[in-house]
């Protein structure tokens, strides 16, 4: 019986002084040819306080629901997606866009922006608008209400 080249091989390798592995030409090493997932926006979490008479209430934002019921809309919590990030200098802009909530909802789309001052004062602010159209249409049907970050 003959010993097959490839059995050789090994044997000789596992026999060879280390310097004689060492010079050995290494394959090249594998990149990974999956590309990797874009990267998400990160989200901005808390629970806001809203003021005023028309804003009173809070504004809950956990990993998988949203609940805002400003006064004069209540709406149930419900699952959102980020829409968008904005980062314009001090100050960033997080959109909400509702998903599944009831026709009695009236702001399918929250805004939550964060924005910093010289004097490294933070304020926050919610905006809701009525659909992602009338967003983007910077449509004048809108509700925009100051908060108190409570966490």
């Amino acid at each position: 019986m003959k010993p097959s080249p490839r059995l050789l091989l090994l044997a000789l390798l596992l026999c060879a002084p280390a310097a004689a592995r060492d010079r050995a030409p290494h394959p090249p090493a594998r990149t990974p040819t999956v590309a990797s997932p874009p990267s998400r926006p990160r989200l901005q979490l808390g629970v806001f306080e809203g003021t005023g008479r028309a804003c009173s209430g809070l504004l809950k934002i956990t990993p998988k629901r949203l609940s805002w019921s400003p006064p004069f809309n209540p709406c149930p919590p419900s699952a959102f997606t980020l829409a968008e990030r904005r980062q314009e200098g001090a100050t960033t802009q997080w959109i909400y866009q509702r998903v599944g909530a009831p026709k009695s909802c009236l702001y399918k789309v929250v805004i939550l922006e964060k924005a910093v001052d010289p004097s490294d004062t933070t304020s926050w602010s919610a905006y809701g608008f009525t659909s992602m159209k009338a967003y983007k249409a910077n449509s004048n049907v809108w509700l925009n209400c100051p908060l108190v970050k409570l966490d």
